[in-house]
């Protein structure tokens, strides 16, 4: 069980996971609402990374007891043997209450010789009890250091101490909505030609938050948001991932505009190449990038806007790269609520102060 500040509850929460956090403390959130589902209910997760041995458990111990699990998982990720055990275990189960949809999508553009591919890059989890709520954000039920090799963890970051963050959402518009994002994605029609949806080009909105996705031909939500004409505007992203050229035009717009930027990014290179800490270098734009021990990354994905006129901020599964940006599907959450929104600006000081910041 989770400590009592993290139980299951009846209002919007915000869930944060670090190094400065209990270990494991989002996977205890997950767990402890499996165990608030009674039998003849039900749990749908999207996933891109699943291989927490003590999650696995907790799904089976739930279906046995009657629950309904719908898992949909990327079958293709960039290390498609971490998700290799969970779909082993469900695909050779008998157990007809766990129905599990693999996603291994083909490149879009093959004929032209790009040979990407789009990920199932949502990070979702709905459940019917007590209330219906879907939980979003940017964690993925990955196992840690006691469960996993090291090679592994070395590719995909040990996020039982990574800064991650889950948020709740219970509106009951909202929760219908992204349900039914989770039951059509285990259609392969909808996956393939989402960008042409409608769903995918139209934002839905509630009294308190609005909803994206992604892939899409409309614009991008993040450059809908910093390109506003308040100049006066705050903006602070955390990002995990920041390469490829895409991800500089809104930047540059917001500076354009007169904002005042900062960003979180993530310390490899490989998420963070040189040639774009070097462009905010150039642009005097401020960033922190933590020096975390090993296997621990930075992998919360939010923005947050203050403005005269407005003040939210954006969370979700979605990177800062050009398959993010273009070919995952993603999915991106503007809140509005006064409560979620200081939960996040009181994160990023903590997040900020305890590290060091580099300035140009």
């Amino acid at each position: 069980m989770i400590s009592q500040s993290s139980t299951v509850t009846s209002t919007p929460t915000t869930y944060f996971g670090g190094p400065d956090k209990s270990k494991n403390l989002l996977r205890d959130v997950l767990i402890n609402h499996i165990e608030a589902v009674p039998a003849n209910g039900n749990i749908s997760w999207l996933c891109y990374y699943l291989n927490d041995p003590v999650i696995l458990q907790a799904l089976i111990d739930s279906s046995e007891r009657g629950v309904n699990i719908t898992l949909i998982l990327d079958g293709q990720p960039r290390s498609p043997g971490i998700n290799q055990a969970c779909i082993d275990l469900f695909s050779q189960s008998d157990n007809c209450s766990i129905k599990l949809t693999v996603i291994r999508n083909k490149p879009m553009w093959e004929y032209l010789g790009i040979h990407w591919h789009p990920h199932m890059h949502s990070k979702l989890y709905y459940f019917s009890h007590p209330t219906p709520r879907v939980l979003a954000g940017s964690y993925n039920p990955t196992a840690g250091e006691e469960h996993t090799d090291e090679t592994s963890l070395g590719k995909i970051g040990d996020h039982s101490i990574s800064h991650n963050v889950l948020v709740t959402i219970d509106d009951q518009d909202a929760t219908d909505y992204l349900h039914s994002y989770i039951a059509g994605m285990q259609d392969n029609w909808h996956r393939r030609f989402a960008r042409f949806s409608t769903k995918h080009n139209t934002a839905f909105h509630t009294q308190k938050c609005t909803i994206d996705f992604l892939p899409r031909f409309s614009k991008h939500p993040v450059n809908t948001l910093l390109s506003k004409s308040d100049s006066n505007a705050s903006v602070k992203c955390a990002i995990s991932h920041f390469k490829g050229p895409c991800i500089l035009k809104p930047l540059k717009i917001a500076l354009k505009a007169g904002k005042k930027i900062e960003l979180l990014l993530e310390s490899s290179q490989r998420r963070v190449p040189g040639k774009y800490s070097a462009f905010l270098d150039n642009h005097s734009i401020k960033y922190y990038q933590p020096g975390l021990k090993k296997n621990c990354l930075m992998h919360s994905k939010f923005i947050l806007y203050k403005s005269d006129q407005e003040h939210c901020v954006m969370f979700g599964s979605f990177n800062w790269s050009t398959r993010s940006w273009l070919l995952n599907h993603e999915v991106i959450v503007c809140s509005h609520d006064k409560n979620v929104v200081a939960a996040f600006e009181q994160r990023w000081h903590q997040m900020t102060t305890q590290k060091q910041d580099k300035t140009p």
